[in-house]
């Protein structure tokens, strides 16, 4: 009886770490995107991927080749994976900014 409620207050007070999984409705728009990221990254909660954007471009392609497109892919990766995808560009001129990242939390 005493072993029993002992279990029962460990399972209670010590839940299992939560781990974000692959939601079951990913928005069309960003399905393709997904299968290719998931293809080359473990996408994991706390994975940073920092890719430059003709890098990235060869693996999510865009119609408007600018670090802006990916914002809303970057913003469904943090809320739904838990990953940060930090897309620099090439041309930036200062080191510093080549770092930044595109995420909003």
């Amino acid at each position: 009886m005493n072993d029993s409620s002992i279990l029962d207050r460990q399972v209670r007070d010590c839940p299992d770490v939560s781990e974000k999984t692959v939601p079951q409705r990913i928005p069309r728009r960003y399905r393709e995107d997904i299968r290719r990221l998931q293809e080359r990254y473990d996408l994991h909660e706390g994975l940073v991927i920092n890719v430059s954007l003709k890098e990235f471009r060869g693996i999510c392609e865009r119609d408007y080749p600018k670090i802006e497109a990916y914002q809303g892919l970057t913003n469904f990766l943090l809320r739904t994976f838990g990953v940060i995808l930090n897309i620099h560009s090439q041309k930036t001129k200062s080191g510093s900014d080549k770092n930044t990242a595109i995420t909003q939390k």
